[in-house]
């Protein structure tokens, strides 16, 4: 009786695992890795691999949840789940996506791109722009004479090369890019211009099913301590082989729209190689959670996992690399109980996008997501960049604090 359980619950993963394969246009298939068990179920979802529908008993567990669900392995694939969605160069350069069904067999094409945060903050600032155009991977932040670049100066990694580079990757789930094709009959997101005709009418508010990845990847070769993906792996991070090269998994964003203005958890290995200013106060923040790490408060240090984090990842059947994952912390909202604004970075993705010291904060930031009437050019503006954001101007129109639509061609059939 229990084989025939596991065998029925092995077959409805695999005719999910297909329907992702019909309907979405970016995969990836990494390095090494088993399939995953049949995972137990938790509140709020009906397995360990499934994101949540509801919150769950904290905001930092529901974060962990989200987490968990995104890098289970798809059975019988080397897929983790969030490379099945939606990838935001699909939209961007669109035709450069493949759609994979289930019986392809060609490697499916890897969509590795620069920070589009980092890329706009530095033209903002007057700044060259390094490596030049979206598409390419970003030059990672090196020490600068420049204000107020400066300040980053005491925090760039000492064993990084002359041409470091990092390289992103943003996916939506089913939910999003569904809402992103059609948020209406006859209306589409997929476009600035056509955002503004939309939102002219109704605000552009994402499903609360809906969630956005952005993963961050460091190159083996950025490193003057080299790693490789098959015998010299660096320990406690998770690795792949994408296109030829080994990269690194040294951060995750993971914002769900399960609460109004979305929840904002942000993850990182523990791993003094790849992400020295983890959890660093001088830096951003230090991390917190009370939920998932023992200690929950830690400034660097490393930390052991508590026992129901284990368990969802026993449960989920992770790889064991993403044992040694930590969030950072998680913020739904712009103040805390003393008034005081928030702050929430990665001390990878934030730092390598040029934000500067104390000056990161997940809700902050996307609240600028927001097209202007022409729509011809997305607006990013600030300061404040950390506490309440200042209000929106008008002629301007908010894309639910999602930056993915804000970076979107400006018209029908344009490429970014």
């Amino acid at each position: 009786m229990k084989k025939q359980i596991w065998n029925i619950g092995t077959l409805l993963a695999l005719l999910a695992a297909i329907a992702f394969f019909e309907v979405n246009c970016s995969q990836t298939t990494p390095e090494q890795g088993k399939s995953s068990p049949t995972p137990a179920k938790l509140a709020g979802s009906s397995t360990a691999c499934t994101p949540p529908t509801t919150m769950a008993g904290s905001n930092e567990e529901t974060a962990w949840q989200l987490f968990v669900a995104a890098t289970c392995k798809v059975p019988n694939t080397e897929y983790l789940t969030y490379q099945t969605w939606t990838e935001q160069n699909c939209w961007y350069n669109p035709g450069s996506c493949q759609q994979l069904t289930a019986t392809a067999t060609a490697a499916p094409v890897r969509h590795l791109h620069g920070s589009q945060l980092g890329e706009h903050l530095r033209r903002k600032l007057g700044l060259t722009v390094p490596n030049g155009t979206p598409g390419d991977c970003s030059a990672m932040t090196q020490t600068s004479p420049n204000p107020p670049f400066n300040a980053l100066n005491p925090f760039v990694p000492k064993n990084i090369t002359s041409n470091a580079q990092f390289c992103e990757e943003v996916y939506v789930n089913k939910p999003e890019a569904d809402y992103v094709n059609a948020p209406a009959s006859g209306a589409t997101l997929t476009n600035l211009t056509a955002q503004v005709a939309y939102a002219q009418g109704t605000p552009i508010k994402f499903p609360n099913p809906a969630i956005e990845v952005k993963a961050d990847w460091l190159p083996a070769a950025s490193v003057n301590d080299s790693f490789d993906c098959a015998n010299n792996k660096p320990a406690g991070v998770y690795v792949e082989t994408i296109n030829g090269k080994c990269y690194a998994l040294v951060g995750m964003h993971i914002s769900s729209k399960l609460l109004p203005d979305w929840l904002w958890a942000t993850f990182e290995p523990q791993s003094t190689l790849t992400n020295p200013n983890r959890c660093n106060p001088n830096l951003y923040s230090n991390c917190n959670d009370p939920w998932g790490s023992d200690p929950a408060v830690s400034t660097g240090q490393t930390t052991s996992q508590t026992t129901a984090l284990t368990n969802l990842m026993t449960q989920a059947g992770l790889a064991k690399e993403f044992f040694n994952y930590r969030l950072t912390g998680v913020q739904i909202a712009y103040l805390d109980a003393n008034n005081n604004a928030i702050q929430l970075g990665n001390s990878f993705v934030e730092f390598n996008a040029s934000v500067l010291p104390h000056q990161a904060a997940c809700m902050t930031c996307h609240s600028y997501a927001q097209v202007t009437t022409p729509g011809t050019q997305q607006a990013f503006f600030g300061p404040p960049n950390i506490g309440t954001p200042r209000p929106t101007p008008a002629g301007n129109y908010s894309e639910d604090f999602s930056w993915f639509l804000g970076f979107m061609p400006q018209s029908a059939g344009a490429k970014q």
